[in-house]
């Protein structure tokens, strides 16, 4: 009840709140249009506060079951839309605007409309410029830049974003995650695992899941990463717990 109480009393901005919202933290929430949240929203700030904003003329609409990580920001001055059970990973950035024009710093923007289809998947550090359409079930890679349109059911990466290679960026970046968990000097190769890598241990393994979590907006179990014994087996639980999202969505 304490806990229903105050999480109204933190979206008290928003014109409608659906049932069954979650919140973990205080969001920054500033509202001069209209905020609307879906049943099932999930929004995350801890351990860095996220952001939902819209101007005087902006809309902003999040579906049902969508969740949004932790450092997250949103921003509407004229229209955003995130589709029913999307996932935006921490530290993304949406925006709808550039607030200034491209080589004249002194002159603001044209907004244009944002929308991010129901299932897809944006994972950490992803910006979604203005005038952006990300398709049903497309999933954008961490730390990508995307403008223009992703379709339907694929997969993006890179700055800007283009249609990947199946499966290849996905092991890579896994390795990479590997190497700054356990600040190794080089990438793991495919078949390295818990007796090749320094420090991949019980503890080891538990930093490894929150670090693949946090990358591919996923959520993994520690039976999941009992399973891997090497990189390539990293690579093809991550896929699974893709593919558990999507279908949960």
């Amino acid at each position: 009840m304490i806990r229903a109480v105050i999480q109204r009393l933190y979206l008290r901005d928003a014109d409608r709140v659906g049932s069954g919202v979650r919140l973990h933290g205080r969001p920054f929430v500033d509202n001069l249009g209209l905020l609307v949240l879906g049943d099932e929203v999930e929004l995350s700030s801890t351990p860095v506060q996220s952001h939902l904003v819209t101007g005087p003329a902006g809309a902003l609409e999040i579906g049902r079951g969508v969740r949004i990580g932790h450092g997250a920001a949103v921003v509407s001055h004229a229209r955003v839309e995130i589709g029913e059970g999307a996932r935006i990973g921490p530290f993304a950035m949406i925006m709808d605007t550039d607030f200034h024009e491209a080589g004249a710093h002194d002159k603001a923007g044209e907004p244009k409309p944002i929308r991010i289809g129901r299932g897809a998947v944006l994972e950490s550090r992803v910006t979604v410029l203005r005038g952006t359409t990300i398709g049903d079930n497309a999933r954008v890679r961490a730390g990508s830049v995307v403008s223009g349109d992703v379709p339907a059911n694929t997969v993006v990466a890179g700055v800007p974003a283009r249609p990947e290679r199946a499966g290849a960026m996905e092991e890579a970046e896994v390795s990479a995650i590997v190497r700054s968990v356990f600040g190794l000097k080089e990438l793991p190769l495919p078949d390295a695992g818990p007796g090749q890598v320094p420090g991949w241990d019980s503890l080891g393994a538990l930093k490894l899941l929150l670090a693949l979590e946090e990358a591919f907006g996923v959520t993994l179990t520690e039976h999941d990463m009992m399973r891997a014994k090497s990189i390539a087996d990293l690579d093809a639980v991550v896929q699974e717990a893709g593919a558990r999202s999507s279908r949960a969505s």
